[in-house]
């Protein structure tokens, strides 16, 4: 008998790095216990998980070559990975807000693991194009 849906392990995407697998399917639990995970969410999912590898790798590049380097002429330039830091960074904080993985994300009424927080019906169940 083939289990369902929402019983089967779920696979990290091809395209997350192998180091990020752990904090992916960390995300997925978390959202799948506050009730919050649908199969939608897998994009921001990802794009939050590269954008966290990303950051970090960009983190490691400064701490192994500094903020600026010298060029050939003598002059001091930016390391690239300043910049991808700051972008990766900026994606990460939208994204983990978007996602619920902020304090103040949790404390909105639909991120809470509570039925009773959730949106609710304004038609009691009436459909609004009756035809």
């Amino acid at each position: 008998m083939e289990k369902p849906p929402e019983q089967t392990r779920l696979q990290v995407p091809e395209d997350i790095p192998e180091a990020m697998h752990g904090e992916w399917l960390a995300i997925v639990a978390d959202l799948k216990s506050r009730h919050n995970f649908t199969e939608a969410m897998f994009g921001v999912i990802g794009a939050y998980v590269t954008a966290l590898w990303n950051m970090r790798q960009a983190q490691k590049a400064l701490d192994d070559y500094g903020q600026v380097f010298t060029s050939p002429k003598g002059v001091l330039m930016k390391n690239p990975a300043v910049t991808l830091h700051g972008k990766a960074q900026a994606t990460v904080m939208r994204l983990s807000a978007e996602l619920g993985l902020t304090p103040a994300a949790r404390s909105r009424p639909r991120m809470k693991d509570d039925p009773e927080g959730a949106q609710k019906d304004m038609f009691d169940g009436t459909p609004l194009l009756d035809f």
